[in-house]
């Protein structure tokens, strides 16, 4: 792996590229200034670009310290639209469910309510839009895709706003009380992202079943069994979470209430020894809790 995309690593290398004549050098010699949420996607922008400069890609480098230099002098800085970039068919729903959710957030309050979280969710989401476009270092994706889910995990956590008592009013509507969180398991074909025979019949009650909420969660998980390498096992179960949540789209699941997951062989259904085919194992759910 050439690099691993995290903030943390990309920002302990205090690399100063000023003598390079590149994008980053002159991006690093600047002060941000503006408001604290430019200058929180100035600092992630800036790590981004170290990132992408340091494993040998220098037009992406340029392109994040473009944007670290335009968020430096205070400038409105948005966010990749996918719609622009060449992402690969299967995966538009999803990213374009993502730059929803992450407009609306930068439209309402939590520029000054999670600012520094927000800026990691745009600049995660950027991550994910130009990794996705290359679309040859599934971990790279994973992990620029996984840090904007945490990030907006947070900002949804932070722009919360805490509902005042309620008045006495009629009890609620039937559907709303009984409504409870479940979970859906369709199973794979060995080695593989195809799905067995009953798993359309399992998903569209699923996709149903959101009806019942007024803000539903929706977590789609992958896993597998611990036939062949853990490394391997991670990216395939990624994969199946990704079929799932495509299948589950084109039933109508709003992209928007989607969390991905993907746990590999770290959570089998029955426990085995290593190296072991068991098709209980070879899996992934669908979760329909309230938010």
């Amino acid at each position: 792996m050439k690099k691993l995309i995290t903030f943390a690593v990309f920002g302990a290398a205090s690399v100063t590229l000023a003598a390079c004549g590149g994008k980053l050098g002159e991006a690093e010699m600047m002060t941000a200034s503006g408001s604290a949420f430019s200058q929180a996607l100035y600092n992630d922008y800036i790590t981004l670009s170290r990132g992408e400069y340091g494993e040998g890609d220098y037009t992406d480098a340029d392109r994040f310290a473009v944007k670290a230099m335009s968020a430096a002098r205070g400038n409105d800085v948005a966010p990749y639209n996918p719609g622009e970039w060449k992402i690969p068919e299967d995966r538009v729903p999803v990213l374009t469910g993502a730059y929803n959710r992450l407009v609306a957030a930068l439209n309402g309050t939590a520029k000054d309510k999670a600012t520094v979280q927000l800026a990691r969710a745009q600049t995660s989401f950027d991550c994910w839009v130009q990794e996705q476009e290359e679309n040859f270092q599934p971990d790279h994706i994973a992990a620029c895709r996984d840090a904007f889910v945490a990030a907006m995990a947070d900002v949804d956590k932070m722009t919360m706003v805490a509902k005042p008592a309620p008045a006495p009013a009629p009890a609620p509507a039937k559907k709303e009380m009984v409504a409870e969180a479940k979970t859906w398991e369709v199973l794979f074909h060995f080695d593989s992202t195809s799905m067995l025979p009953g798993s359309k019949a399992k998903v569209k009650e699923a996709v149903d079943y959101v009806s019942n909420f007024k803000r539903p969660r929706v977590t789609i998980a992958g896993y597998t069994d611990t036939s062949g390498s853990a490394e391997y096992n991670a990216a395939l179960s990624e994969r199946r979470s990704e079929a799932l949540a495509l299948m589950a789209m084109d039933m109508g699941l709003d992209p928007k209430n989607v969390i991905m997951r993907s746990y590999g062989e770290d959570r089998t259904a029955v426990p085995t020894g290593d190296g072991v085919k068991k098709q209980e194992n070879r899996r992934a759910t669908i979760t329909i809790e309230s938010k």
